[in-house]
């Protein structure tokens, strides 16, 4: 797919992801979003290259006071996220970072190479791959050796996923005037082997860095209630923190490109312009020309005796 193909789907992909969450946004105003959206990108990008660990050490510009505190952290993909491993590591943390594969192979010559510029020890950040058998022996492992192991929690949707017992390894979460979905395998860790679980994000703030760490929120202790309720209290806290997160700006989120929506049977009965709220917007790939369904994320291939005359 030539680039600007490829930009024009990436935008289309992210207005029906926000569009299902805005409903009452008209599309003209999506589409500054959307713009605002890729200049916060660009704009973290840019802190990444400006504050690299050494620079952040110099500064001390972690947002918080270092609390002693082990276990699993949950973050977001909001804001600029990659500063957040390197901001626990200038506090003095040992952090075990949880990562897919794909990630994994991007990221770790980076770490490594901020480690050793600012001198410190390449144990201070370690990354474990997500997708291996082992991964659950090395979290288990990284927690009794007093280390913090830092996990993003992403949206994770899809049509037909009621068929697959949702209830049992998902939570709906309520958002604007849709939801989405998180896995709570992670939970069922912590209650089955004892781990407590704390949440932090990235947050504006007036200093050097723009942003900062917000204060470490407890998600569960597993030393008071039952399984079911440790996993009840920990959804509620984790929600509201996710909340308090989007309010101070949703556009801040990346997963708004990423997300696959879940929108059950009635949405999959209605097509095109029939359906509610819908609207279409064109595009073009391989010399031939479509309208895209932003409701339904549905391509319809323009006829040629159309496109010809």
């Amino acid at each position: 797919m030539k680039v600007q193909e490829k930009e024009n789907l990436h935008r289309l992909m992210w207005l029906a992801n926000v569009q299902q969450f805005f409903q009452d946004k008209p599309v003209s105003i999506l589409w500054e979003h959307y713009a605002t959206w890729i200049n916060n990108r660009d704009n973290f990008e840019t802190l990444y290259r400006e504050f690299p660990l050494k620079r952040l050490c110099e500064l001390n510009k972690s947002g918080i006071e270092r609390v002693d505190i082990t276990g699993i952290l949950i973050t977001f993909h909001y804001g600029p996220y990659r500063l957040l491993p390197k901001l626990l590591v200038q506090m003095g943390y040992q952090v075990t970072l949880l990562v897919s594969g794909a990630v994994l192979e991007r990221e770790l010559n980076y770490y490594r190479s901020e480690l050793e510029d600012a001198g410190l020890l390449q144990d201070q950040l370690e990354c474990i791959d997500a997708n291996q058998a082992n991964s659950l022996r090395h979290i288990l492992r990284a927690i009794k050796n007093k280390r913090l192991v830092l996990m993003f929690l992403d949206a994770d949707e899809g049509v037909g996923k009621e068929k697959e017992g949702i209830g049992e390894h998902k939570l709906a979460v309520p958002f604007g005037n849709h939801f989405f979905y998180w896995r709570t395998n992670i939970f069922k860790l912590a209650c089955r082997f004892g781990i407590p679980v704390h949440c932090t994000y990235m947050k504006r703030a007036n200093n050097p860095v723009q942003w900062k760490i917000t204060p470490f929120m407890n998600i569960m202790d597993t030393a008071y209630g039952s399984s079911e309720e440790l996993m009840m209290r920990a959804f509620s806290a984790l929600q509201m923190a996710f909340h308090q997160m989007m309010n101070q700006g949703w556009i801040y989120w990346e997963n708004w490109a990423f997300i696959h929506q879940y929108n059950g049977q009635a949405a999959i009965d209605k097509k095109g312009i029939t359906a509610k709220g819908s609207w279409l917007a064109p595009f073009e790939y391989n010399r031939k020309k479509y309208l895209f369904d932003v409701k339904n994320r549905q391509f319809f291939e323009v006829a040629s005796c159309f496109t010809d005359s």
